[in-house]
């Protein structure tokens, strides 16, 4: 099983995590873009980032450089880890809803999600500031029934190989409601 330990680039993640959530809160409205695929989603779903990767024709509106600019140390540590392809921030608002689906990713990538709020119902499996994988080729969902935003630091990782069906831990395989 691929676990947070397996990636070189984790601590510095969620280090960042920890000291970038007062700039995250701060930032203008106007940083942020709406998730793509507004109909995978109910309600507000926004992304802060920092490298769209190969998906940076989803995201018409953003300005990486201002980002990187805004968050220097989100540059560096993009500049030490080449090995991340896409790189920000995802705000889930109170109340809304991400429609359970399947993303296209290279087989040799997963995702780093970092909580760095949490709604008041939020609770197992997230840890405040702990990083958890996902491989969201695998069925997926999130919903926020929390009272305030989630905010979560995301980053797509190259891992160097291969990555199993069923070798990152299931998510939510199905909604809960």
């Amino acid at each position: 099983m691929l676990t947070p330990n397996d990636i070189a680039a984790v601590p510095e993640l969620e280090a960042l995590a920890a000291r970038m959530l007062p700039e995250v809160l701060a930032t203008p409205r106007s940083a942020w873009v709406p998730m793509p695929a507004a109909t995978m989603y109910k309600g507000d779903w926004l992304a802060l980032l920092f490298s769209a990767g190969p998906w940076a024709q989803e995201f018409p509106g953003v300005d990486l450089a201002a980002n990187l600019e805004r968050f220097p140390e989100a540059a560096a540590l993009l500049a030490r880890h080449p090995e991340i392809t896409v790189f920000g921030v995802l705000a889930l608002a109170p109340g809304a809803e991400l429609l359970p689906h399947r993303d296209r990713r290279a087989d040799d990538e997963v995702r780093v999600h970092i909580p760095m709020q949490l709604g008041s119902a939020d609770g197992a499996p997230w840890v405040l500031g702990k990083a958890r994988l996902l491989d969201i080729r695998e069925l997926h969902h999130s919903d926020d029934p929390g009272l305030q935003a989630r905010i979560t630091l995301v980053a797509d990782v190259k891992v160097g190989r291969a990555v199993a069906e069923g070798e990152v831990a299931p998510w939510n395989p199905a909604p809960t409601r």
